[in-house]
C-alpha cells in the first residue's frame, strides 16, 4: 500500500459515525461524535479566532465573541476597566459578524437591540439563567425591530437572540449549570431536526418557537441516551448537516 492510499485508509477511524434514515444519512448522536466536531473546530481556522479570549479589538477588527463575553463576565466580577455600553454594543457586533446574523439589514439592528439590552445590567444574568422558563431575554432580543426608514423592513432576530443567549450564558457561567442554557436557533439545525424527532418517533413540535425547539432539542439528547451537552449537539448536528440538507 502506498504512503497516501495508507493516509486514506488510516483516516477512516476518524470518521464520524452515521446512520441512514428515510434516505437520510445522519450523524449518530454520541460523545464520541461530539469530541471529533469539538477537535475539528478548534483546529478550523475559519473559528479560531471566535473562541479566542484573547482576540481583542485591533486595526478593523472588533474583537470576538469570546473577549467581550469575557469582558462581560470581568465586569460583573468586578475585573473590567470597560463600560457596560461598550461591552454590550461590541458583544453585540462581534456575534453578528462570526454568525453572519445579518442584524443590521433593516439598517437599525445593532443599534436598537444594544438599547435594549443597556437598561437591563442589573438584571442581565438573571434573565440569562432564565430559571423561570420563560425565554425574556430571548424574547427582548428577537422582538421585531422598528423601521421608519421606507427603503429597509423591520425585522425579527430569533436566530441572533439564540445565539447572543447562548455564548453569553457560555462564557458568563463557565463551569456552572447555566453554561449550557441555550440551544442556537439555526436554519440547518431548523431542517435536521425532523429527520431525529421521525426517527425517535418523537412528537413533532413548532420549530418556529424557540420554547418548543429547545424542548426537540432536549428530547432529542433524552432518548439518544448521548449525555451531550446542547452546545455540543448544536455543532455537531450543525457541522455535519450544513451544505448537506
Amino acid at each position: 500500500m502506498n504512503k497516501i492510499n495508507n493516509e486514506k485508509e488510516q483516516s477512516k477511524k476518524y470518521l464520524l459515525d452515521t446512520f441512514s434514515f428515510d434516505n437520510y444519512t445522519l450523524v449518530e448522536i454520541s460523545l464520541k461524535n461530539v469530541a471529533k466536531i469539538e477537535a475539528m473546530i478548534i483546529n478550523d481556522s475559519s473559528y479560531i479566532k471566535s473562541v479566542d479570549k484573547k482576540a481583542g479589538p485591533s486595526y478593523n477588527y472588533i474583537g470576538s465573541t469570546a473577549y467581550w463575553m469575557t469582558e462581560l463576565k470581568n465586569y460583573y466580577d468586578g475585573n473590567s476597566t470597560e463600560q457596560f455600553e461598550k461591552i454590550i454594543k461590541n458583544a453585540v457586533i462581534a456575534v453578528n459578524n462570526e454568525n453572519s446574523t445579518h442584524l443590521n439589514a433593516d439598517g437599525v439592528g445593532i443599534e436598537q437591540i444594544t438599547n435594549r439590552l443597556i437598561p437591563k445590567e442589573n438584571s442581565l444574568k438573571e434573565l440569562l439563567k432564565n430559571d423561570n422558563k420563560e425565554y425574556e431575554l430571548f424574547k427582548l432580543i428577537s422582538n421585531k425591530t422598528e423601521v421608519n426608514d421606507k427603503n429597509h423592513k423591520a425585522r425579527k432576530n430569533p436566530s441572533f437572540a439564540s445565539k447572543f443567549c447562548h455564548y453569553a450564558s457560555f462564557y458568563l457561567f463557565e463551569g456552572t449549570e447555566y453554561q449550557d442554557n441555550y440551544s442556537i436557533y439555526d436554519t440547518v439545525l431548523k431542517k435536521a431536526l425532523p429527520l431525529y424527532l421521525s426517527y425517535y418517533n418523537l412528537e413533532m413540535p413548532n420549530l418556529n418557537k424557540y420554547d418548543e425547539y429547545q424542548k426537540a432539542v432536549d428530547d432529542i439528547i433524552r432518548v439518544s441516551n448521548s449525555n451531550v451537552s446542547r452546545n455540543g449537539f448544536d455543532h455537531l448536528l450543525w457541522y455535519y448537516h450544513k451544505g448537506r440538507i
